[in-house]
């Protein structure tokens, strides 16, 4: 991710590779990045679009 999105914008952008399963394997591939950047678990029952918005909202990758 370049160009910083709007969180709504980047929230569609992970929805649509969650539409195929090279899509979810790519999505679990960038979650396992960001935990092993962060140290952080993604908490049972979160979503790994919530968890990747929410490293990436920390991170400030995403504009308000």
């Amino acid at each position: 991710m370049t160009v910083k999105h709007t969180l709504q914008e980047r929230e569609r952008e992970l929805r649509t590779l969650f539409a195929t399963p090279a899509g979810r394997e790519e999505l679990q591939e960038l979650a396992s990045r960001y935990h092993a950047a962060s140290g952080k678990l993604r908490p049972a029952g979160t979503s790994v679009i919530t968890y990747i918005l929410v490293h990436e909202r920390q991170q400030g990758l995403i504009k308000d």
